[in-house]
């Protein structure tokens, strides 16, 4: 990825993660479900009733999912 080499080069931190079903589940409740997307812009979560634009939906989970790796990838080693 061109954008991993500009990253490094200028410093910049930068986590990969897997955005497999970020469309599908709830960034409130976590829930997933082919259903809640009944349209290409339009997220209605089937659980906790949540709706938000898809896009801005998909973009929260990508975001807490790289909170998490950031996590995991800077946890100290238990010696």
């Amino acid at each position: 990825m061109p954008h991993l080499h500009k990253a490094r080069r200028a410093g910049v931190p930068l986590v990969q993660v897997d955005p497999r079903y970020t469309s599908q589940t709830c960034a409130e409740c976590g829930q997933r479900d082919k259903r809640n997307r009944p349209d290409q812009e339009t997220f209605h979560c089937r659980s906790c009733g949540v709706v938000a634009h898809a896009d801005h939906n998909a973009a929260l989970n990508i975001a807490a999912r790289g909170v998490e790796d950031w996590g995991a990838v800077n946890r100290p080693h238990a010696a």
